[in-house]
């Protein structure tokens, strides 16, 4: 249960972070006010997102190693 919540989750960080991206780009296309600020933003957090899951799946590889070398 606790795993298909952190997967919606970070599915949901990428999602945004990947809207907040395009938004940011229409908006410095279109000359419009914030744009530079909403594409940062959008980066950032995708960045973050990917970093997190990251450490999550050297966890995961690390737990399944260990139950390897076990069995």
């Amino acid at each position: 249960m606790k795993n298909k919540n952190i997967n919606l989750l970070i599915k949901i960080a990428y999602n945004t972070s990947a809207v907040l991206v395009l938004l940011g780009a229409f908006f410095k296309l279109s000359h419009y006010p914030h744009g530079s600020l909403i594409f940062t933003i959008g980066f950032i957090s995708g960045m973050v997102t990917m970093s997190i899951e990251n450490y999550s799946l050297k966890k995961k590889i690390k737990e399944l190693e260990k139950e390897n070398q076990n069995s």
